[in-house]
């Protein structure tokens, strides 16, 4: 796995190719040494939920896993063997396992359901059992439970995309569940009940600090909004969550340039309460 994480429109030619090339070079040389009929019993791929999902500074390691997957579907057109699994983040071993902070970041993400190397061994086992004519793609680790990953005005894919609505339960969460939940939908209502355009720039500072806590995996008390996004190392990646969560939850349309260029976290929120939709016009 070759990471060269940074958003789209920063991306170099040169880091677009390091995160897709392992992936298609080394899939379409496995395929051409092995596309004659009856030379394998099987052809598994091992994908990533990304090219499902959809990962903002990983445009290139997505690209890859969707070429995986287009690649098993048109083996099996062709009467060949091929299943492309698409694994979330695995906790125990690899990459994630051996990274605390993203792990972290994973979990907090509501997205992901954690796997385990025997849930793992599990999907592979089922790849190799019907490697064609069964399904030619096996997502493995986004989460179809209960939780605020599904409020369509929030910051999750799952919620916003139609394309994922039969994995959302069909109970319905609790009250109670949704109250803790601490997402978009709570900080949208905060905003509409603000008092003035003061307390909504408070009720913005507090959501920026709890998600620059969250992220650096730091108490919440240790950021100071009088503190340019740079002082916290914020750069574009990170910009791009933040910006994800107040365009969707707060309603707010502020760039990338604009977090990153803020005179302070203070004056972010403070934009942010002008520009945000839940804001009474008179506050």
């Amino acid at each position: 796995m070759l990471l060269r994480d940074a958003i789209f429109e920063q991306m170099t030619l040169s880091d677009w190719h390091g995160g897709l090339r392992p992936k298609v070079d080394g899939t379409w040389n496995l395929h051409t040494e092995f596309a004659a009929p009856n030379t394998l019993d099987f052809f598994v791929m091992l994908s990533s939920v990304s090219g499902v999902l959809g990962i903002a500074s990983q445009t290139n390691y997505a690209a890859g896993g969707s070429y995986e997957d287009a690649m098993a579907t048109w083996r099996q057109s062709k009467g060949l063997p091929g299943v492309s699994i698409d694994l979330g983040p695995i906790a125990d071993v690899g990459y994630v396992a051996e990274t605390a902070k993203v792990a972290e970041r994973l979990r907090k993400s509501g997205d992901y359901v954690m796997l385990d190397e025997n849930t793992v061994l599990r999907a592979f086992e089922a790849a190799v059992a019907r490697p064609l004519g069964g399904r030619r793609q096996i997502i493995v680790g986004l989460n179809a439970g209960p939780g605020p990953q599904w409020d369509a005005h929030g910051g999750s894919q799952l919620g916003r995309d139609a394309r994922y609505v039969n994995l959302k339960p069909r109970a319905k969460v609790s009250r109670a569940s949704e109250g803790t939940a601490g997402g978009s939908v709570s900080l949208a209502s905060q905003l509409t009940e603000a008092g003035s355009r003061d307390e909504a720039a408070r009720i913005v500072g507090d959501a920026i600090a709890d998600k620059l806590a969250s992220i650096f995996m730091i108490d919440v008390a240790d950021i100071d909004l009088s503190k340019k996004p740079a002082g916290y190392g914020v750069d574009s990646l990170i910009a791009v969550e933040l910006r994800n969560m107040l365009v969707l939850q707060a309603g707010a349309d502020v760039s990338i340039f604009n977090i990153l260029q803020a005179a302070s976290l203070a004056a972010l929120a403070a934009d942010v309460a002008a520009k945000s939709s839940h804001v009474q016009a008179a506050a």
